[in-house]
């Protein structure tokens, strides 16, 4: 099994590639893979990969719409569920799509797995884990509309990489929740978050 500290969970954010704007002329497609299978994975999963979805289009006032795509090749965004062995936390990778940009959003949902003290703390508290997944889904697509990674401990699209307590970072957005519904009523982006992506997608 990979072993995993504190510093390689500095990787849970990885550095992506030059990200792009999205076409908005109309909504954009999405699909989510079936997670069977994949260590970690709970059904409940892919509604917080829509929470997600729908947290960034609320943020950007409507100027960004998703919509679900009946095929995964239809889809210029596609999440996909992964396992520890393949190295990833969370990443996103760049494609094309009939000439248009796109991505693939890579979330790891076995959450048990990322180092203490924050696997055992969302061993125990199930509302912790999915916010560990959730806002993964949000930074993760957050590369995929366009944003680059930050230094700022408040945002949401921060990189490990420059410190930080990891644990206080989820509990931050933990401690908001009283129960999994209330997941859609905050969508874990800062006022810089949102500063950026209305200035990405302003018409």
């Amino acid at each position: 099994m990979l072993k995993l500290t504190l510093t390689s969970l500095a990787l849970l954010f990885l550095l992506q590639s030059q990200p792009s704007r999205l076409d908005t002329r109309q909504a954009v497609a999405y699909f989510i893979e079936d997670g069977k299978g994949v260590p970690g994975y709970r059904d409940s999963d892919r509604e917080l990969a829509v929470f997600a979805l729908d947290a960034w289009s609320r943020e950007s006032q409507a100027h960004l719409k998703f919509t679900e795509a009946r095929t995964r090749d239809a889809a210029l965004i596609r999440f996909r569920w992964i396992s520890p062995a393949e190295g990833l936390f969370g990443e996103t990778q760049r494609i094309s799509v009939d000439g248009k940009p796109g991505a693939i959003v890579n979330v790891m949902p076995l959450v048990s797995v990322q180092g203490e003290p924050l696997a055992g703390a969302a061993t125990r508290d199930m509302l912790l884990r999915d916010t560990v997944v959730y806002l993964t889904c949000v930074h993760e697509l957050g590369h995929a509309i366009g944003l680059s990674h930050t230094s700022r401990f408040e945002d949401i699209m921060y990189y490990f990489g420059f410190g930080g307590n990891i644990l206080d970072y989820f509990m931050r957005y933990r401690s908001k929740l009283n129960s999994r519904s209330d997941i859609p009523k905050f969508s874990g982006l800062s006022v810089s978050d949102v500063q950026v992506l209305r200035t990405i997608y302003k018409n």
